[in-house]
């Protein structure tokens, strides 16, 4: 679950942060009242978001990568229903942001999403397995004990999966890591938004680029524009507590 505080923090004025270190203190915050969004929301917005992207760096980007995409995080969703139901039940547990789940909670997750997206198609299970290796092998280096060894586990099961994958689709190896350089940004992004930071961020280096995102007025700008100017989009989020008044809701997004 992706928490959104319901009074976000103004925005900084202090420069550019890492993107990711900005979601991650915005989820290990505690929050009397949040917002809820699911992981396989944040997927689908993340896939809207590569369906529309645009630049002379970027790969080419078909319905099957946008649907893989879109399934990256689907693993999540049983765990994310669970946690909407103890939400809205008598005691009202608050909800814990997927960045405080457990090593073998993750794994759990990252395995049905892979599984789910190379149901869908093999290029498509290439990329979410290669996504989530990639967030393995940094974890990893700050892990020991049986967690490390579940790590290790995961990124060897991952390798001979990856080589059975590529085998079965089209695209080259160079052709695959630029398309998972395209899930990355996508997924990062659209954590950021969801996450309801006001901060000015960079992200890492993608298809050959690095990207700033700023927010003004309720917009947000990329630069370079990745996007093109006036593009919206919505993703649903849920109240925590439920009031009489609100339940849930459709957060707006605009691009400049």
């Amino acid at each position: 679950m992706i928490l959104r505080p319901v009074q976000p923090a103004p925005p900084s004025a202090n420069g550019a942060s890492p993107a990711w270190s900005v979601v991650e203190r915005t989820q290990r915050q505690p929050y009397d009242a949040c917002w809820m969004i699911t992981q396989p929301s944040h997927a689908v917005l993340a896939s809207e978001f590569a369906a529309k992207l645009t630049g002379t760096n970027l790969p080419a980007i078909d319905a099957e990568i946008v649907r893989a995409i879109a399934l990256h995080d689907a693993g999540w969703g049983v765990p994310d229903a669970q946690a909407i139901m103890q939400s809205r039940s008598v005691g009202k547990n608050a909800p814990r942001s997927f960045v405080e789940c457990s090593v073998g909670e993750f794994l759990f997750a990252w395995e049905k999403s892979i599984e789910i997206a190379a149901s869908s198609s093999p290029a498509g299970g290439f990329i979410v397995s290669r996504h989530f290796t990639r967030l393995a092998q940094h974890s990893i280096t700050q892990l020991s004990g049986p967690d490390r060894e579940k790590e290790e586990r995961f990124l060897s099961h991952e390798s001979e999966r990856q080589s059975q994958l590529t085998s079965q689709q089209s695209y080259s190896k160079e052709e695959l890591e630029l398309l998972t350089d395209v899930l990355q940004f996508c997924d990062l992004l659209s954590l950021y938004i969801c996450c309801g930071a006001q901060e000015t961020v960079e992200f890492p280096e993608y298809f050959g680029l690095k990207t700033r995102l700023s927010i003004a007025g309720g917009s947000y700008k990329l630069e370079p524009a990745l996007l093109p100017p006036g593009m919206q989009f919505k993703v649903a989020a849920m109240r925590h507590p439920a009031t009489k008044g609100e339940s849930g809701r459709e957060i707006a997004i605009k691009f400049e």
